[in-house]
This record gives structure tokens, C-alpha cells and sequence, in this order.
């Protein structure tokens, strides 16, 4: 998985993160993490957009990691 970029934006007073991302094996299509952050942090939900459409996908426990470790180099912090 290559993240390529990080955004946080407050949606109807909640904040997301939006994380885009290609997976090694589809290097020409661009995704979208979307989490759903609570006020302490803690991420309460992960979604997967392709195209705006929602993949309905599981993120496996390494890639939340990556996704939370890549966050942190970008000054926000989650859990």
C-alpha cells in the first residue's frame, strides 16, 4: 500500500480524515480512506472510496497501522 496524502476536515462538527492511497498491486487507481474520528482520537470508523463509491472493504490490523503511523507524520494523531 503507497499512502499519498493526508487531509482532516470537520464534517457536521465531526472530524475525518481523508487518506488517499493506491495498493501495490493496482498502481493506476487512486482510493480513499475515509476515518471517522471521535473527539479523544480514536478512529470509530474506516471506509474505502474508489471512485466515490464505498468498497465496503475490512482494512487488515497492518494497514490501519500504516494509516495511523503516516497521520502521526503529518502532525495528527490517532488511534
Amino acid at each position: 500500500m503507497i499512502i499519498d496524502y493526508c487531509e482532516q476536515e470537520i464534517v457536521e462538527g465531526k472530524v475525518q480524515l481523508h487518506i488517499g492511497l493506491q495498493f501495490e498491486d493496482e498502481p493506476d487507481s487512486l482510493y480513499v480512506a475515509e476515518l471517522a474520528v471521535d473527539e479523544d482520537g480514536v478512529v470509530t470508523e474506516w471506509k474505502l472510496f474508489f471512485n466515490g463509491f464505498d468498497c465496503k472493504y475490512t482494512f487488515r490490523p497492518d494497514e490501519k497501522e500504516a494509516f495511523i503511523h503516516y497521520a502521526a507524520e503529518q502532525g495528527i494523531t490517532i488511534s
